[in-house]
């Protein structure tokens, strides 16, 4: 009985403390702390209803294979260009600026195992939220699919749209850790302008990887529709598809999308991580 009377004893001791203070219901105080829970909420909840009505979406014959096999040539892409920018980032510091191969091996292999494990940790994160929040909007009738005869079409849908959510995690994060990669490695011997350089470096990966070996990204998405599509799509001959879906001007685009894409990333990242503003005082600095 001892150990009842201890617990009435602190939850008596923890009912004086409460009755001590004076309760506060500040509105300002709930909507700061309401405000980014609900910000989250709704992220998670667009997480896990876009997906499933872009996968329901893409039950059309062609607009679903389009998709998915530009999402895949797009990871590949981003991929090898992180491979890239890694390299060509430690070929610069070891040539450039005259460190010795050893230290140029350290800071390489130390700046992708950090940037491997970021990606590893976003991607698993990301699919994870789409999976559980895509059963939670199931679970609510949102969206609305309508029925079907197929007894796996749920559960299809629902890995469909994490592979989605998995395949643009990894096309955001693999740009991203380019980015960083570059800037890292470079940082080891210049502080200012290694932001700059990892965006340099950067676009010439992207370019490469966008242009030239059997990832460039149209060239793998016509592969990827040809062995998708049927012979035939509606009457329409395989090939006469493939090449309306992807003219010839379709890599002067993409290559300008990437360039444009790669800017973006690279200024939301500085201006979350302060490069650019440390970029500007030095500029400032310098200027008088």
């Amino acid at each position: 009985m001892h150990w009842i009377r201890g617990t009435r004893r602190i939850l008596a001791a923890e009912w004086r403390v409460i009755r001590g203070r004076d309760p506060d219901l500040n509105p300002v105080d709930i909507t700061e702390y309401s405000g980014p829970l609900l910000v989250a909420g709704v992220a998670i909840a667009i997480v896990g209803i876009l997906p499933l009505v872009g996968t329901h979406l893409g039950s059309d014959a062609v607009f679903g294979p389009l998709i998915g096999s530009f999402a895949l040539a797009a990871v590949a892409t981003t991929t090898i260009a992180w491979l890239l920018a890694t390299v060509l980032a430690g070929l610069v510091v070891l040539v450039v600026y005259h460190s010795s191969p050893k230290t140029a091996t350290m800071t390489t292999e130390h700046a992708v195992r950090a940037s491997f494990d970021r990606i590893t940790g976003i991607s698993s994160s990301v699919t994870l939220i789409a999976f559980i929040s895509g059963l939670v909007s199931l679970a609510i009738a949102l969206p609305r699919l309508e029925s079907t005869d197929d007894e796996d079409s749920v559960l299809a849908r629902l890995l469909s749209a994490q592979v989605a959510c998995l395949l643009l995690a990894l096309v955001l994060a693999f740009t991203v850790e380019a980015l960083r990669t570059a800037t890292a490695i470079l940082g080891s011997q210049v502080k200012v302008i290694a932001s700059v350089g990892g965006l340099l470096i950067t676009l010439v990966s992207f370019y490469l990887a966008s242009t030239i070996g059997p990832f460039e990204p149209i060239a793998l998405t016509r592969t990827l529709l040809d062995a998708w599509l049927p012979a035939t799509v509606d009457g329409t001959p395989r090939d006469e598809v493939i090449a309306d879906l992807l003219p010839g001007s379709a890599r002067a685009w993409t290559a300008l999308t990437v360039t444009g894409y790669v800017v973006v990333m690279w200024l939301l990242l500085g201006w979350h991580t302060g490069d650019l503003r440390r970029l500007r005082a030095a500029v400032r600095i310098v200027g008088h």
